[in-house]
C-alpha cells in the first residue's frame, strides 16, 4: 500500500517519503493477486518487473466443502500468485528508484500542525530521532493501525471474522492434482472454517487454516502440531494433497484481524489497505484493496493540493465512499457464501457466471451492482436470525 501510493503520488508531480519500521525483504501472507490487482500494478507501468518475478500464473479460484465431487471453480482471468518478499521488496525499491525518499525507522508521533500540515518523530534503528512535516500523510501500517492507535481516526468496530484465528506456513511436497494448475484452492468445511493453498512455486505452497479461536483453545495442542493434525483430517479433498506434504517454515499464526474503521479520512490524513479494515481473506482481495486504493489517494491528494483546505472534506469523502463501496461488494459477496454456498455456486456457474467473473477478477469499483449482487444482498437483509 505505501509503495504503491507513493508510485501513484510521483506520478502527479507530488514528493513522497515512506518511512518504514521494518527491514525488508520480510514474510507475509497474502501471496494471490487479482486480475484487476496485475491491471493497477500495469498501470503504474510494472509489468515488466512483475514478469521478472517469474510467479506462477492463476487463472481463478478453485473451492471444494468435504467431498471431492463437490467442488466448483471461478475464473478470474490472468493473475499472480506472488512470495510476498520477493514482491514487496520489488515495489519498494522501485518506488525509492523512481525519486521517493525513503526512511527506516518507526513513527513515534503525529501531529496536526496547523490547517494544511503534519508533524511527526521518526525513531531510527541507532537510536537517534529526526522529525519531519508533511502536507498530507498516509498510513500504510497495516493491521497496526497506527492512526487508529493514536485515536487521529476511527473507531474500530469488529468484522465478521474478528474471533478467528489463522495459522500459517510453507509446504513442500504437495500431492498437486489434475486440475489444480496454479489455481488458488480453497477447502471449506464448517461456517467459518476453512483452508487456502497457494502455489508459489512449482514445488512451494502456502497454507493457512482458518477457524474460531474456540476451537483452537479447547485443543490444548502447541501450534505446529494443532496446524499439521488439522491439514490432515479436514476434509478429503485437502488430505489427498496434503498426504505426502512437508512443512519447510515455521508456523505463524494471527487472530482477531477482522475489522472496520469508518472514519479513515481527514484533514490530509488517510488511510489506505488494512489500515482501515480487513475482510476474511478467504477470496485473497488484500493486495487488490492495498493497490487500487493506493490510485484513488493519489487521485485524492492531488485534488486537495491543487484547493483550498476547505474542500479537502469533500475529497476525503469521495476517497472514502469509493473504496469503501468496493469492500463492501466483497464483503457481501463473502457473507452470502457462507450462508448459503451452494447457492453461490449456482449463481457464479449458472445463474449470473459473467457478473461473478468480473467480480472475481477484481472489478469491484465504481460500478453499479447487477443482478446477482443485488439478489444476495436481497437474500442476506430477508434472512431470518437464528431462533
Amino acid at each position: 500500500a505505501g509503495s504503491a501510493s507513493a508510485m501513484n503520488l510521483l506520478k502527479v508531480g507530488l514528493r513522497p517519503v515512506i518511512i518504514e519500521s521494518e527491514a525488508f525483504p520480510r514474510y507475509h501472507i497474502g501471496e494471490s493477486l487479482t486480475t484487476e490487482c496485475v491491471d493497477a500494478l500495469n498501470r503504474l507501468d510494472l509489468s515488466e518487473q512483475l514478469e521478472a518475478l517469474s510467479a506462477p500464473k492463476k487463472q481463478g479460484v478453485r473451492i471444494f466443502s468435504q467431498h471431492p465431487e463437490n467442488s466448483f471453480f471461478i475464473g478470474a482471468g490472468d493473475a499472480w500468485q506472488v512470495e510476498r518478499e520477493k514482491f514487496d521488496s520489488m515495489m519498494l525499491d522501485i518506488a525509492v528508484e523512481r525519486g521517493c525518499e525513503h526512511i527506516q525507522g518507526r513513527v513515534q508521533r503525529l501531529e496536526r500542525t496547523d490547517d494544511t500540515g503534519w508533524t511527526m518523530d521518526i525513531r531510527l534503528p541507532d537510536g537517534a530521532s529526526v522529525q519531519r512535516q508533511a502536507r498530507f500523510v498516509i498510513d500504510a501500517s497495516g493491521q497496526e493501525r497506527f492512526s487508529i492507535k493514536k485515536g487521529l481516526l476511527g473507531p474500530v468496530r469488529e468484522g465478521d471474522y474478528s474471533h478467528q484465528i489463522a495459522f500459517f506456513g510453507q509446504y513442500s511436497g504437495v500431492n498437486k492434482q489434475a486440475n489444480d494448475a496454479y489455481d488458488t484452492l480453497i477447502h471449506h468445511r464448517e461456517v467459518h472454517e476453512w483452508v487456502w493453498m497457494i502455489p508459489l512455486s512449482e514445488s512451494v505452497y502456502s497454507v493457512g487454516l482458518v477457524l474460531p479461536v474456540k476451537d483452537f483453545k479447547a485443543n490444548k495442542l502447541p501450534k505446529e502440531d494443532f496446524l499439521d493434525n488439522r491439514l490432515l483430517s479436514f476434509t478429503d479433498p485437502l488430505v489427498e494433497r496434503m498426504k505426502t506434504a512437508q512443512r519447510i517454515s515455521e508456523v505463524r499464526a494471527v487472530s482477531s484481524y477482522s475489522y472496520r474503521i469508518d472514519d479513515y479520512a481527514r484533514d490530509g490524513l488517510f488511510c489506505v489497505g488494512d489500515s482501515h479494515g480487513f475482510i476474511d481473506p478467504i477470496f485473497s482481495f488484500g493486495v487488490e484493496f492495498a493497490v487500487v486504493e493506493a490510485a484513488y489517494v493519489g487521485k485524492a491528494i492531488a485534488r486537495c493540493s491543487n484547493s483550498d483546505p476547505s474542500d479537502w472534506p469533500k475529497h476525503a469523502d469521495d476517497y472514502m465512499q469509493v473504496t469503501a463501496a468496493g469492500q463492501a461488494v466483497v464483503e457481501d459477496m463473502l457473507a452470502y457464501f457462507w450462508a448459503h454456498p451452494w447457492g453461490f455456486a449456482n449463481m457464479a456457474h449458472v445463474r449470473h457466471k459473467d457478473e461473478f467473473l468480473e467480480m472475481f477478477a477484481g472489478r469491484v469499483y465504481e460500478t453499479d451492482a447487477g443482478p446477482g449482487l443485488r439478489k444476495m444482498r436481497a437474500a442476506m437483509q430477508n434472512a431470518q436470525p437464528p431462533m
